[in-house]
């Protein structure tokens, strides 16, 4: 978070492709019963002994969004050294990079890393300790936001709603159990222990940008609050602060070990066996929070004026420019439209996004080894929010060998996906993804939409 303001355009023109960020699971395994792991998404679904490989137990990272990276770079003719720009290039037409611009734009980027796993019978059913490393960030922006940044000038006045970029990063130590209450019914709980290592949250309710002569009149609150392991904010020079003499924000100047925040959270979830064809179950994960000490807070002024958008060099007016430093003169204006200055030292509680996972399965009478099934997923969490329904169609073919594949439609859009299953009787190997990775430049970023995710794990059955 080395600049603050500069995170934020770096999170709305490249990062919102490519890195870590609520923790997701991995949805295209809910169906695939030799996985070992179905538990994060229903912890009624802990139904086997096993132990994790250490380091090696699972391993999920992705990202998924309503955009990609051909939204904001496109290709030039001419000197073949820069052949490509940004969407604030004159030569890209504002009705073409606004007819692709979806409503609002969302991203998330997320982590989710197993240190250790086992899961042990006991109890009258199966207990679980398991320690996680999660990483999540989760970006929501209006189409408006970038139809200002590109037609600045066509219109006297803009309002902006539920701008957002929110980043948490905590280990994870849980402590679950299965129960088998008869023959139908199966529940499951988890308790949660929290410890973050850094968090950040940039929040604007409402912007609303007015002409006023040669500059722009900006009305609104922008809010930053951040706590990154033991920090100490670094300052612009005294000439930017405001007026009111708060210290207008650069970054973070030094870091020390800490451990910043502290939580607990719940999983609870239940599987019903309706007939012998037929199983039913629901979930809810992530009912909690984590309460986060010196945190450092800053806003905006409140009522200020920002010139526009005065720093972008283009091949038309300031000879070309390679795409990388078009992106840091773009991220220079957006420090200055989104600046924010000191408010101080605070503590602040921040919930978690809860996930709801409601399914179904139904097992094929001629072919008892196929099953299909049926899965909704919702993430509650403010403007960050979505929903996915998704259909699996499971088979095992051979006792050691299990295959499932997926396709799904949601907040952000259609994605396919499958998981494969390898169980010996003393070793487990599973590799899946929720969204195939499509066509991607050639630093891999996705060019359509940032819907890409890997997981893969090993565990040794007990």
């Amino acid at each position: 978070m080395k600049h603050i303001s500069r995170k934020l355009a770096t999170a709305l023109l490249a990062t919102t492709m490519a890195a870590t960020a609520g923790a997701q699971e991995m949805r295209s395994t809910y169906f695939l019963s030799t996985n070992n792991f179905r538990h994060q998404m229903n912890p009624a679904l802990l139904d086997d002994a096993y132990f994790s490989i250490p380091f090696f137990g699972q391993i999920n990272v992705g990202a998924t969004g309503n955009v990609g990276l051909k939204n904001f770079v496109y290709k030039l003719d001419g000197d073949p050294r820069y052949k490509y720009t940004t969407f604030m290039n004159p030569n890209v037409s504002a009705a073409e990079f606004l007819g692709d611009m979806p409503d609002r734009m969302h991203t998330d980027v997320y982590l989710n890393y197993n240190l250790f796993s086992v899961g042990f019978r006991g109890f009258g059913g199966v207990n679980l300790i398991e320690l996680n490393l999660r990483s999540n960030t989760n970006i929501a922006l209006p189409k408006e936001l970038f139809e200002f940044m590109k037609c600045t000038g066509e219109k006297e006045h803009y309002q902006l709603e539920d701008i957002g970029v929110r980043s948490q990063n905590y280990a994870e130590l849980a402590l679950g159990h299965s129960h088998k209450i008869n023959d139908r019914l199966t529940v499951g709980g988890k308790v949660k222990f929290l410890v973050g290592g850094a968090y950040g949250d940039l929040s604007v309710d409402k912007l609303d940008i007015t002409m006023n002569g040669d500059q722009w009149r900006i009305q609104g609150d922008a809010r930053v609050n951040a706590a990154i392991l033991d920090a100490t904010l670094e300052y612009e020079d005294p000439s930017k602060n405001a007026p009111d003499g708060r210290r207008r924000v650069k970054g973070i100047d030094d870091v020390a070990f800490s451990l910043p925040g502290f939580g607990v959270a719940l999983d609870l979830g239940a599987t019903f066996k309706l007939n012998e064809d037929l199983t039913l179950s629901a979930a809810v994960t992530d009912l909690g929070a984590i309460n986060w000490k010196k945190v450092h807070q800053a806003s905006s002024m409140g009522d200020y004026t920002f010139d526009g958008f005065t720093d972008i060099y283009v091949a038309s007016d300031h000879g070309n420019q390679k795409l990388g430093d078009q992106f840091e003169s773009l991220g220079d204006d957006l420090e200055e439209m989104f600046s924010v200055y000191e408010d101080g030292e605070g503590s602040k509680s921040q919930t978690l996004a809860a996930t709801i996972n409601v399914g179904a399965e139904y097992t094929l009478p001629v072919y008892r080894r196929l099953r299909f099934g049926a899965l909704y997923t919702g993430r509650l969490n403010g403007i960050y929010s979505h929903h996915q329904g998704m259909f699996a169609v499971t088979v095992n073919p051979l006792n050691w060998f299990e295959l499932s594949l997926n396709t799904a439609v949601g907040t952000t859009g259609w994605t396919t996906g499958g998981a494969m299953s390898l169980k010996a009787k003393h070793f487990n190997f599973y590799i899946a993804s929720d969204r195939f990775l499509g066509k991607v430049s050639k630093e891999f970023i996705p060019l359509n939409q940032a819907n890409a995710n890997v997981s893969f794990g090993m565990t040794i059955p007990l």
